[in-house]
C-alpha cells in the first residue's frame, strides 16, 4: 500500500510540473542536434539566402516591368515670356508678354518593359551566385560535422561525469569503512593516531571531489542540452553508457579506409573559394564589354482644370516609345585594369590556400589516424593499469590491517588507483572522440 501511494504521488507530481523526461542514445542525440542546434539553423538559413541570391541574379536577365502614375496640381501656374512681336509686329524688340500654358491639373500613367539583351557582368555574376551557393552548402556540411563532434563530446563528458561520480561514491564507501575499522583499531592501541588522520584526510579530499563532480554534472548536462538545441534546464536521460559507446567506436574498418581529399569538406570549400576568386577576375574583365538593353514604354496623359480624371468623358492621350540602349566603356583611367590585377592577386592567394589545404588535410588525416590507433593501445594499458592498481590497493589494505604495512603506502596505493580509474575513463572518451574526428576527415 505504501509503494502504491508513492507511485501515485510521483505520477501526480509529474503531471503538475508538466516536465517530460527525454531519453537519448548517442545516435538519437546526434539526429536531434543536427535538426535543432542553432548553428545548424543559421547555416540552413544562409543556404536559403544563397538560393534566393541565385534567383535574384537570374531574374536580372528576365523582362522587368515598371509602372508609375503621377498627378500634378499647379497652385500657381508657371509663366512663360513670349516676345510681343508674335502678337504685334509693331511692338518694340525688348517687349514681352507673360502667358500661361496648360491646365491647372494633369495626370499621367505609364508602364515600361525592359529586357537585358547582353551584359558580360550579368553572365559572370550568374556563375558567381551559383558558386556562392555551393560554398554555402559546403559551409552547412562543415557546420553539421562540427556540431556532431560537439554532441559526441558533450554526450561523452556527461557519461564520464556520471561514471566518475559512481566510482567516487564507491571509493568513499571503501574509505569510510576503512576509517571505521582503523578507528576501532586505534582505540584498541593497534595503530597510531596518524593512521586515522591519514584516512580522514583522504576521505575529506574524496568528498570534496565528489561534491565538485556533482556540480559539474549539472553543467555537463546543461552543455549537452545547449549543444542539442534544447532549453538548458530540461531533464535529459542518457540511454547509452561508456562501455557500449566504446564497443561501437572500436571499429578497425576505419583504419582501412583510403583517404581521398576530394571527399573532405575543407577540400571542397577551398576549391570553391578558388573558383569564386577566378570568377571575380572574369567579372572585372567583363566590365570592359558593352551592355545592350531594350525597352518599350506605353502611357496615357490627361489634362483638366478640375479633378475629374475618373469621369467617363475625360479625354486621355496615348503615348508609346521603343528604344535600345548600348553602353560601351571606353576609358576608365586604368581603374578597371587595377581591379583586374587585384582580383588576380586574390585568386593567386586562393590557389595557394587550396594547395596548402591539400597538404594540411593529408597531415591531419595521418595525425587523426595515429591518434585513433593510439587510443586503442592507451585503452588497453589504462585497463590493465587499473586492474593492477586495484590489486595493489587491496594488498596494501590487507598488509595494513595485518600490521605489516603502513598508512603512507596504503594512501599512495589509493591515490594511484584513483588516477588509473580516471585514466581508464578518459581512454574510452578518447576512442569515441577520435573515431568521430577520423570519420569527418574521411568525409564519411
Amino acid at each position: 500500500m505504501k509503494y502504491k501511494f508513492l507511485i501515485l504521488f510521483f505520477l501526480i507530481f509529474n503531471l503538475l510540473t508538466g516536465q517530460e523526461v527525454s531519453h537519448f542514445s548517442l545516435q538519437e542525440a546526434i539526429d536531434y542536434g543536427l535538426t535543432h542546434n542553432n548553428q545548424i539553423k543559421q547555416a540552413q538559413n544562409n543556404l536559403l539566402i544563397a538560393q534566393k541570391k541565385v534567383w535574384e541574379t537570374t531574374a536580372m536577365g528576365f523582362p522587368q516591368i515598371d509602372a508609375s502614375a503621377d498627378y500634378q496640381n499647379f497652385i500657381k501656374q508657371p509663366v512663360q515670356l513670349l516676345p510681343a512681336k508674335i502678337f504685334n509686329p509693331q511692338a518694340p524688340d525688348d517687349t514681352y508678354i507673360p502667358v500661361q500654358f496648360g491646365t491647372d491639373q494633369n495626370m499621367k500613367w505609364q508602364a515600361t518593359l525592359k529586357q537585358l539583351i547582353f551584359n558580360g557582368s550579368y553572365l559572370v555574376g550568374l556563375q558567381s551566385s551559383r558558386t556562392f551557393k555551393r560554398i554555402t552548402e559546403n559551409s552547412l556540411i562543415k557546420t553539421r560535422q562540427k556540431i556532431k563532434e560537439a554532441i559526441v563530446s558533450a554526450y561523452g563528458n556527461a557519461l564520464l561525469n556520471d561514471e566518475s561520480l559512481h566510482i567516487m561514491q564507491n571509493n568513499i564507501s571503501v574509505v569510510e569503512k576503512n576509517l571505521f575499522e582503523v578507528s576501532q583499531m586505534y582505540q584498541n592501541g593497534l595503530v597510531e593516531q596518524t593512521d586515522v588522520e591519514q584516512l580522514q584526510i583522504t576521505l575529506a579530499n574524496l568528498k570534496n571531489e565528489y561534491d565538485y563532480l556533482k556540480r559539474m554534472k549539472k553543467i555537463a548536462y546543461e552543455m549537452l542540452n545547449y549543444t542539442l538545441g534544447r532549453p538548458v534546464n530540461e531533464t535529459i536521460k542518457l540511454s547509452d553508457n561508456l562501455e557500449s559507446l566504446k564497443e561501437q567506436s572500436m571499429s578497425l574498418s576505419l583504419l582501412k579506409q583510403d583517404f581521398e581529399p576530394e571527399k573532405n569538406i575543407d577540400f571542397l570549400i577551398a576549391k570553391n573559394q578558388q573558383k569564386a576568386k577566378e570568377l571575380q577576375i572574369k567579372y572585372e574583365k567583363s566590365k570592359a564589354l558593352p551592355s545592350i538593353s531594350a525597352f518599350v514604354n506605353y502611357g496615357k496623359n490627361a489634362y483638366s482644370s478640375s479633378f475629374n480624371f475618373f469621369d467617363g468623358n475625360q479625354a486621355w492621350y496615348e503615348q508609346s516609345l521603343f528604344g535600345i540602349s548600348i553602353n560601351l566603356p571606353i576609358f576608365s583611367s586604368f581603374a578597371r585594369s587595377a581591379k583586374v590585377k587585384q582580383a588576380t592577386l586574390a585568386y593567386n592567394n586562393a590557389r595557394l590556400t587550396f594547395e596548402a589545404t591539400q597538404k594540411e588535410l593529408t597531415l591531419k588525416y595521418n595525425q587523426n589516424k595515429a591518434a585513433f590507433e593510439h587510443s586503442f593501445k592507451s585503452y588497453e594499458i589504462a585497463k590493465h593499469n587499473m586492474t593492477l592498481a586495484e590489486r595493489i590497493a587491496r594488498k596494501e589494505e590487507i598488509k595494513f590491517k595485518e600490521g605489516v604495512g603502513n598508512s603512507f603506502q596504503l594512501n599512495q596505493a589509493r591515490l594511484q588507483l584513483y588516477q588509473t580509474q580516471q585514466q581508464y575513463l578518459k581512454s574510452i572518451i578518447d576512442i569515441i572522440n577520435n573515431k568521430v574526428a577520423l570519420e569527418n576527415i574521411l568525409g564519411l
